[in-house]
This record gives structure tokens, sequence and C-alpha cells, in this order.
């Protein structure tokens, strides 16, 4: 489907009034976090080395299933106790529970000012072509990360921790199975402008540069399994070796996840 200008600004107009008042009835909330992904950017800011954005993002998955990020350190990927705030879709992991969509965005909130490419990818699963949710297949059904090796660009899916191959600058294929995501240009589109005040100005240019990233990096040598698995050892040993570091945010942390937790349980 073409997008236009013209219909992106329609788009813009049917939700900047219900964003901003949102925005309004949370102004505390949102500061809380927005504060707290600051000290989260900052330590992996810190951490950053030689290494690859790929083992990083490894690193953060690691983190993320241990519950490092959440309230009384657990997350729950389920829709049990699930709250959301949909113009700050990362705050549902600091909350403890949420879908791909919220784990997408808080990686993304982390690292937008870290990384230099798009970071977020909406997708089709094909396999669930059976589910008549024609929503679901214009708009997509899952949302995963891109993440760089050696100067390929390959999709990492944080729920289910799966590294995809792009094919095409539309299609991605599972590093370990048969399994492949097709991109939805208008997911990017939906998720853009629902957690957002105003429309990126850029988001065209954004979309063709997916595009550009996805198809040079499919014609790339892929990573092996052999090398993804060393990356994922890797970065285990590397959270060891900085435990203190971690340990200490932890700590550090805790006051802004009480926070953003209690008023979370106030939304409706």
């Amino acid at each position: 489907m073409n997008m236009t200008e013209r219909d992106l600004q329609k788009i813009k107009l049917k939700h900047l009034k219900e964003n901003i008042v949102e925005y309004n009835n949370n102004l505390e909330l949102i500061k809380l976090y927005d504060d707290y992904i600051q000290k989260l950017t900052e330590l992996f800011d810190f951490l950053l080395g030689k290494n690859d954005d790929l083992f990083y993002t490894i690193v953060f998955n690691i983190l993320f299933e241990i519950g490092f990020f959440s309230h009384n350190n657990t997350f729950d990927d389920s829709m049990d106790n699930f709250k959301e705030l949909s113009i700050k879709l990362g705050i549902s992991v600091v909350n403890g529970a949420g879908v791909c969509r919220n784990i997408s965005c808080f990686y993304e909130d982390i690292f937008k000012n870290i990384f230099n490419y798009p970071l977020s990818l909406c997708c089709f699963n094909k396999i669930s072509d059976s589910d008549k949710d024609n929503d679901a297949k214009i708009y997509s059904n899952h949302m995963i990360n891109l993440s760089k090796y050696q100067d390929v660009i390959y999709g990492f899916d944080l729920i289910n921790h799966s590294l995809f191959k792009p094919i095409d600058k539309n299609k991605l294929k599972c590093l370990d199975t048969n399994f492949y995501l097709y991109h939805k240009a208008m997911g990017d589109l939906l998720i853009n402008v629902t957690t957002g005040l105003t429309l990126k100005d850029n988001f065209l240019n954004e979309l063709k540069l997916k595009k550009q990233l996805l198809m040079i990096s499919s014609r790339a040598d892929t990573i092996t399994k052999e090398k993804y698995q060393k990356l994922i050892l890797d970065a285990n040993n590397f959270i060891v070796g900085h435990k203190k570091i971690f340990k200490s945010f932890l700590e550090d942390s805790t006051k802004y996840k009480d926070e953003i937790k209690e008023k979370m349980l106030l939304l409706k």
C-alpha cells in the first residue's frame, strides 16, 4: 500500500487529539519513564565497546528475560496483569507484563540515541493466514527489532529470542527454522502515529531506509548458527563479568520502577 504525505496527515490528525489527552493525563508517569530510560541509555552507552550492536542486543535480551528492567525483576510475556499507555508502549515492560510491541518499543527507546539506524520493524506472519483478522494482515501481527552485525542488518525477535536474516526488502527468515516474517509498512505507520504527539516528518524516508537496509543485508553473507550461539555465550559471560555494575544499577533504579508500577496500577 503506497502512502502519500496527505495520507499520513489524515492519520496524524485522527490520533493527535487523543494522544495529547493521554499525554496530559499521565505527565508524572511519562517523566518517570523518560528518566528511567535515560539511566538505561547511559548504562549501555558506558558498556559499549568494540563489540557489534548485535552483541549488545543479545545482552539486552538476556537481561530482559531475567526481568532486569521490570518491577520486582519479573516479566510476563502474556496479557495477565497487562496495562498499556499507547503513547509510551515501553512502560508496560517496567510494569512487568507486555507483548511484542511493548518490548520492541522499550528497546528502541533505549538504543535510538546510540545506534544510528531504524530499530523496529512491524511484520506479518503468513502462517497466520488462517486467522481471518484482516487488520492484522494489513497492519501486522508482530513487532521485532533491527540490529547490526559486521555491517549486516538482522531482525531480532526479543520476545521469542530469535534472529532473522533478510531475504529481500520485505521478507526475513529465522536463522534456526523455516519460519518467515514479512515487513508491513502500515504497521510501522500505526505504531508511529499512536506513540507520538506528532507524526515524524521523516517517516517516509525512514521507511525507505529500512527497505534499503533489508535489501542490502539480504545479499550479504549470513551469520552462522555456531557464531550466533557463541555470541549468546559471550553475552552471558559479559553479564557475569559486569555483575557489580548491573547489581548497582538495579539498586539505583528500584525507586523508578516502584513509582512507575504504582502509577501504572492507576491506569484504567
